[in-house]
């Protein structure tokens, strides 16, 4: 069963772009993943601050394997400066038909 995941996060004003580049190396290592389906930062639209993090995982264990990993613990430590507080992460599991992702 797969799992999706939505992380809303808010950035400290100013630190867009280093926010971006962080998630864009984060990502990189983390797609390589062949359980992570998606890991897809996305802006509120009209907000230079507001993002959301999609997600979509193989499996509930695999979203814990991510979130115990040492590369997680490492990003989480490089935004810990960059970002205004804690994500709110919601973690949906998908019912009836589904669209794959692409």
């Amino acid at each position: 069963m797969t799992i999706n995941v939505v992380a809303a996060l808010t950035v400290r004003a100013g630190r867009s772009a280093e926010f971006e580049a962080a998630v864009a190396r984060a990502r990189a290592q983390v797609i390589q993943n062949p359980d992570c389906h998606r890991y897809d930062l996305q802006r509120v639209r009209r907000s230079e601050v507001d993002y959301v993090m999609l997600e979509c995982w193989e499996s509930p264990a695999a979203l814990r394997e991510h979130g115990s990993s040492e590369a997680f613990a490492a990003f989480g430590a490089e935004l810990a400066d960059v970002v205004a507080g804690p994500p709110v992460v919601t973690v949906y599991e998908p019912v009836g038909d589904q669209v794959a992702l692409a």
